[in-house]
């Protein structure tokens, strides 16, 4: 069936005596198909329902796979059999080649498609007729193109988000990704995507952004910066930010793109760009969710309808290289604009399963022991109460003597107390063999031929690194060559608690459930630790995005997610928290 429309319904009547045509065999068909179109399209959705996996076979061939999927007017495609193609026998390469352009990648692409088959011989016998067929067989058409779909429609994220594009051009792609909904005086995230599209250079861009019944740590405007170097290579980096909404009602928030702000360096070279974008959020004082519910039953009927011009299923990205007249597979990336349809098996699945791990980790967070134990309880009895101590010597080389004055430093001496806070015990030796004396504290009281030197002498410790530096400031000028400083480092009970063996780490909630990109602080909590640095990850892929700070994001599917925090001084030590994300 080639007509994109739904309506009217009409069936035939039936009655004895009817004289039957082709037209009314025709409407009988249309009637069937259109209701089970509709019925496709409204209640399941456009995307793949299961299958269709591309797959590479070698450097320029690839294989897509049985499945099923739904298209833009609610019409069935099936691929009963595997396909191996090579790619430059894909039509659509051709054009892609013959373009003047640097792209690096290209979209598999399929689309309903359907054919005469099986001519028959005409009865009437008149001749000026064309063969007649006496079947259509349905199918499908494979192409490439490096062309993105238009109207953002194609999977369920443009009802939530809304993508800008800011600059276009020497393989990069930035834009920023807005929600459609944000809650009155609520935080929210938004999203600046960098796709890089075959540069080979680093990227590094920044802008600023005037907010407009938004504002950011309580400023109305927002600096955006970007640098390649500072994350895993990638050819698509995601990088959330985040935004608080004003305390009003139905008004629209903006993000302008102050004039002449953008700034972009590739490999360390500045190019001078214009650039423009204006993304806007609806702020609402109901939950964002109850808006796009209520938004999605209001409207979902015209989207739908409106969208009759031609849309096919992406279903691959595909990497490309080009050495010399061959083009070489370089990966493949599945369904990269997530048009994906979910049928009540799967989601009955889904949810059987996710509720199953929530079970799971219920019981298994309920047997765990309680982490609010108190380090510094007096009588614990870990340590004894007395401080730790360490001792050393430095010779300071002061070269062929100093004026008053002048100072001179030691290098990085590490006190091996573990890292924390320690007291340092200075005294100046009165000579550099080792069995002279030496004076701590104020060195005046006592005879002064039996300092080498008059000066002052202090110490600067670095708790993070377990470590101080030694410095002397010279009272007179002096041609004494060396001065050697005894040092005593000191540690009391309470920082000695940080160096015992039971160290320990959690993560503060260590469960939580999130609707999908909704966002989240999680705190690390240290037990019998100095150094409280953690770095956070999510373990899973595709489990959402966390920052330095423990700011957590969820992605746009849900699922059981992992969140690992690790000390940064302690290896091996490491605690996970677990985030349920639902629809």
């Amino acid at each position: 069936m080639k007509n994109l429309k739904y309506f009217p319904f009409e069936r035939n009547q039936y009655f004895y005596g009817k004289l039957l045509s082709v037209d009314d065999f025709q409407t009988e068909q249309k009637y069937m198909n259109d209701k089970r179109r509709l019925i496709n399209r409204f209640l399941h959705g456009c995307g793949v329902v299961c299958g269709l996996n591309v797959v590479q076979v070698d450097d320029c061939t690839l294989s897509l796979e049985t499945g099923l999927a739904l298209d833009f007017a609610g019409r069935e495609i099936v691929v009963d059999a595997p396909v191996t193609r090579k790619l430059s026998m894909i039509e659509g390469f051709d054009a892609y080649t013959e373009e003047d352009e640097d792209s690096s990648y290209l979209y598999l692409c399929i689309e309903y498609a359907e054919r005469d088959k099986d001519p028959v011989y005409n009865v009437t016998g008149s001749a000026s007729r064309e063969a007649e067929y006496n079947k259509v067989a349905e199918g499908y058409h494979l192409y490439v193109t490096n062309r993105e779909p238009e109207g953002g429609s194609v999977s369920g994220r443009s009802y939530m988000e809304e993508q800008k594009v800011i600059y276009w051009g020497n393989g990069i792609r930035i834009s920023q990704v807005f929600p459609r909904f944000a809650e009155s005086g609520k935080e929210f995230p938004f999203t600046v995507v960098v796709e890089n599209m075959g540069q080979k250079l680093p990227i590094q861009f920044s802008y600023e952004l005037q907010l407009e019944c938004l504002e950011h740590g309580g400023e109305s405007r927002i600096r955006i910066s970007f640098d390649e170097n500072d994350f895993e290579k990638s050819r698509r980096y995601e990088v959330p930010f985040f935004l608080t909404a004003s305390d009003v009602k139905k008004r629209q928030g903006k993000a302008r793109l102050e004039k002449g702000s953008f700034q972009l360096g590739i490999g360390g070279h500045s190019l001078e760009l214009d650039a423009e974008c204006v993304s806007t959020v609806q702020i609402e004082r109901e939950d964002a969710g109850r808006v796009l519910s209520g938004r999605y039953y209001r409207e979902a009927m015209e989207e739908i309808l409106k969208d009759t011009y031609h849309q096919s299923i992406y279903l691959a990205k595909i990497s490309v290289i080009q050495a010399g007249t061959t083009f070489v597979i370089d990966g493949i990336e599945q369904m990269p604009f997530q048009q994906y349809v979910y049928s009540e098996v799967l989601a009955g699945m889904m949810n059987r399963v996710l509720e199953e791990k929530v079970e799971r980790l219920e019981r298994r967070l309920a047997s765990r022991p309680q982490a609010d134990r108190d380090a510094g309880t007096p009588g614990s009895g870990l340590l004894p109460d007395v401080p730790q101590a360490a001792t050393g010597s430095v010779v300071l080389d002061l070269g062929i003597g100093g004026t008053a004055g002048q100072k001179f430093f030691s290098g990085e001496i590490t006190h091996g107390l573990g890292l924390g806070n320690v007291r340092i015990v200075l005294g100046e030796a009165c000579g550099v063999k080792e069995e002279a004396g030496a004076i701590y504290g104020a060195a005046d009281i006592f005879d002064e031929t039996m300092r080498p030197v008059r000066a002052e002498i202090a110490a600067k410790t670095d708790a993070k690194k377990g470590t101080f530096v030694i410095g002397l400031r010279l009272l007179e000028t002096t041609t004494t060559r060396q001065v050697k400083i005894h040092w005593m480092a000191l540690k009391d009970r309470k920082e000695s608690l940080y160096d015992r063996e039971e160290r320990e780490l959690f993560v503060k909630p260590d469960m939580i459930y999130l609707k999908l990109r909704e966002s989240y602080y999680f705190e690390a909590v240290f037990t019998g630790a100095a150094d409280k640095r953690v770095t956070w990850k999510v373990k899973e892929a595709e489990g959402g995005t966390i920052d330095a700070n423990g700011m957590y994001t969820a992605p746009n599917v849900p699922g059981i997610f992992e969140v690992i925090a690790e000390s940064a001084a302690y290896p091996g030590l490491t605690a996970s928290a677990f985030v349920v994300v639902k629809e």
